[in-house]
């Protein structure tokens, strides 16, 4: 059996588990789950620290007697949100350790020490450090590290995903004070790249579009790697509430009207009323026109303030990528009718909106975690000392340059 690993997010509204193993570049899932919370945060603010912490001790024993499943966690690894999200540049280079010239992990430990020592303006904190490359002194090239190789010297060329102090100092305490020790951090952007890395019918650079529940997250991936990233808070429960206004119903009939409705252009000359659960006499009949026209409504709106996100994402580079293709995932991408809203907004973009293609995790929602699940392994053995070791989950049941802020993609990267 694979070693396992247990990947963590929290959104607004829930905890999502997701347990499993890379193999063969793919992500393998062994168990998920989701704890619901509603109001969980609002905002990019944690509002019930205390429950979440409460709703976080549940998850070290995952039990589910009707699989056989029985799987103790001790650390995990985390996703994050991407508020405030910079990305920058970085080249570093040290000296070979050994008298033969021979690289071992102590190299690699040592430059991506000189990675991590360097300081991050703005008040914002190191996540996470994404080797682009290694290079050795002959200026031979590895996307992986060169264990046992030759050289004088160790390059490494990376892109280093910077965050508000904040915003990873509160979401890694919580995970602490719940008794779990936090093996890797990613920001969900980069995880979902990742993830889609492995698609080949996907396009290596795009905009990336995620929408999540309260919060839609915009990044310009360059060949399957995130440069730059927005943000905004608006997401599939503000459609939600918008029905649920409307309609004189509950947040949850609101929200199986949306999942199970969605919009419908094609309208027939006969409608049957909308089934909508009420708590009180019904005074109104509700058809699918009126919901669409609620949707509508909704979407014109959201894809005003994401044609902004995206301009101001593009706008350095001029007119060079007003064709670049929309990848369009997060668990309010499988909202029926929102490709027509999508491809009015920007007609001159290819949009794409991938399901995830794991057995057992195949809503969009889940798109993070997996990648994670990818990454969480990657260049183990030689900079795991960057991370403190590795993970505690088991089956129970048989020449050096200075940072360069922003990095910037080109017309060749992209």
């Amino acid at each position: 059996m694979e070693k396992l690993t247990a990947c963590f997010e929290i959104s607004s509204d829930s905890i999502k588990v997701l347990i499993g193993y890379e193999l063969g570049g793919q992500p393998v899932v062994l168990y998920r789950t989701q704890t619901t919370l509603p109001g969980l945060v609002k905002e990019g603010q944690i509002i019930d620290p205390n429950g979440l912490i409460r709703a976080l001790a549940e998850l070290h024993t995952v039990d589910d007697a009707a699989a056989r499943l029985r799987i103790s966690i001790s650390e995990v690894c985390l996703i994050l949100p991407p508020i405030g999200l910079v990305v920058y540049e970085s080249d570093k280079t040290t000296n070979v350790v050994s008298p033969t010239n021979e690289i071992a992990k102590i190299d690699f430990s040592n430059v991506v020490s000189l990675v991590r020592k360097e300081p991050i303006p703005g008040g914002n904190t190191i996540i996470d450090i994404i080797p682009d490359e290694f290079v050795l002194d002959d200026g031979s090239r590895y996307a992986n590290p060169p264990l046992g190789v030759k050289s004088t010297s160790l390059s490494i060329r990376a892109k280093i995903h910077a965050l508000p102090e904040t915003v990873a100092s509160t979401y890694n305490r919580l995970i602490s004070q719940a008794g779990f020790r936090v093996k890797k951090a990613s920001v969900s952007i980069y995880c979902i790249a990742e993830l889609f890395k492995t698609y080949n019918d996907l396009p290596k650079s795009y905009i990336l579009v995620d929408m999540g529940a309260r919060l839609t997250a915009v990044a310009l991936i360059g060949e399957g790697s995130p440069y730059s990233s927005a943000s905004f808070y608006s997401g599939g429960d503000d459609l939600t509430e918008d029905i649920a206004t409307a309609f004189d119903c509950a947040f949850a009939a609101a929200e199986k009207l949306k999942c199970e409705y969605g919009y419908r252009e094609k309208l027939r000359d006969y409608e049957p009323p909308l089934p909508v659960e009420l708590d009180h006499m019904p005074t109104t009949i509700y058809y699918q026109k009126e919901l669409n026209e609620v949707i509508k409504n909704h979407f014109e709106s959201y894809v005003a303030v994401l044609g902004n996100a995206v301009a101001s994402l593009l706008g350095k580079y001029g007119n060079r990528f007003d064709t670049l293709p929309i990848v369009f995932t997060g668990g309010a991408s499988r909202l029926k009718g929102i490709e027509k809203f999508l491809a009015a907004a920007f007609p001159k973009r290819e949009i794409y909106f991938p399901f995830p293609r794991s057995i057992g995790a195949r809503d969009p929602s889940y798109s993070a975690l997996l990648g994670l699940l990818l990454t969480s392994g990657k260049y183990v053995g030689s900079l795991e000392d960057n991370y403190h070791g590795m993970g505690a989950v088991s089956r129970v049941n048989n020449k050096e340059k200075s940072k360069k802020a922003h990095s910037s993609p080109d017309n060749d990267a992209l």
